[in-house]
């Protein structure tokens, strides 16, 4: 805070000065031991890829076969940790078809091209 200079009073002709206000001791604080806590960061959870169609394919599965023995809750707890390898085989399935299809094009081709050169 900016100081604020006290203006002299004038008693009786005389200038007198305003003796300057004591500054105040300062206090005596009691230091209080704090206590150390290990600071723990929030991690950010990372994202599990999901497979949100082989797990729905799972609980389609599984309530067809009857899921009597279990609770839904621990059925869809298993179909959402096989989701994934369910993914993996899905996505074998794919590259085979895949495949298929890449060499039933290029018969086609081979064909077409035949057909082309003979007329």
């Amino acid at each position: 805070m900016p100081q604020v200079k006290k203006s002299r009073k004038v008693v009786s002709g005389k200038k007198t000065s305003v003796a300057p206000a004591k500054k105040a001791a300062p206090k005596k604080t009691k230091s209080v031991a704090k206590s150390t806590k290990a600071l723990v960061l929030n991690k950010t959870k990372s994202k599990k890829p999901k497979n949100t169609a082989g797990y729905y394919e799972c609980l389609n599965a599984c309530c067809q076969q009857g899921i009597k023995p279990k609770n839904i809750s621990q059925v869809s707890h298993e179909c959402k940790t096989k989701a994934l390898t369910i993914k993996t085989k899905m996505s074998a399935q794919k590259v085979k078809a895949v495949k298929k299809i890449k060499a039933g094009y290029q018969q086609l081709g081979k064909g077409l091209n035949e057909f082309i050169k003979s007329k």
